[in-house]
């Protein structure tokens, strides 16, 4: 049976919290009042396209590398809550903080989103904007000629009076390239 695993740890800053979680790299999704970004991880640093990112103004965070997720909330002055999940619990360090109890499912699943627009040329940086007439442009940390997806794995729990099965947590995976297979 897979558990997905957890680490807590209050009052921290998103660069403390995302330096002991230790992604490198990774991709994150940030969230301020103003605005929607994404952009890489590594040490504790967060970049976008056009260089480092200040974390001041984010209010939400989610980042991962593939094994590990990183949920962090600003609840107060630049300080929150931080909780890293995998479904290992030695992929989770030690140092990050408290241990939390495990979540036991009886399945995976895991799950493809993909994300609005097309991108736009590629400027070889190694990041691709995605453009919508309707909705704007988003740079992207992934090299794609087409379209981007986002991987996720859904976690799927019973529910032990009447034994429904659902959705108990869901953990992003992996950024990646996509073309539609009628493009391929």
């Amino acid at each position: 049976m897979t558990a997905l695993h957890g680490r807590g740890r209050d009052h921290a800053t998103l660069p403390d919290a995302l330096a002991a979680a230790g992604l490198d790299p990774g991709v994150a999704l940030l969230t301020s009042p103003t605005w929607h970004r994404m952009a890489r991880a590594a040490g504790g640093v967060l970049h976008g396209k056009d260089g480092p990112i200040d974390s001041g103004p984010v209010f939400e965070a989610r980042a991962f590398d593939g094994v590990r997720e990183l949920r962090w909330l600003n609840t107060a002055a630049g300080r929150g809550r931080a909780v890293l999940l995998a479904e290992d619990a030695a992929a989770l360090p030690a140092g990050f903080g408290d241990l939390l109890p495990p979540t036991p499912v009886v399945a995976t699943l895991d799950q493809q989103h993909l994300l609005w627009g097309e991108a736009e040329p590629d400027d070889g940086s190694g990041w691709t904007t995605l453009y919508s007439p309707r909705i704007g442009s988003l740079p992207v940390p992934v090299a794609t000629t087409r379209r981007a997806r986002l991987t996720v794995r859904e976690y799927v729990a019973v529910e032990p009076v009447h034994g429904n099965c659902y959705v108990v947590d869901e953990r992003l995976v992996r950024l990646s390239a996509y073309t539609p297979p009628e493009e391929r």
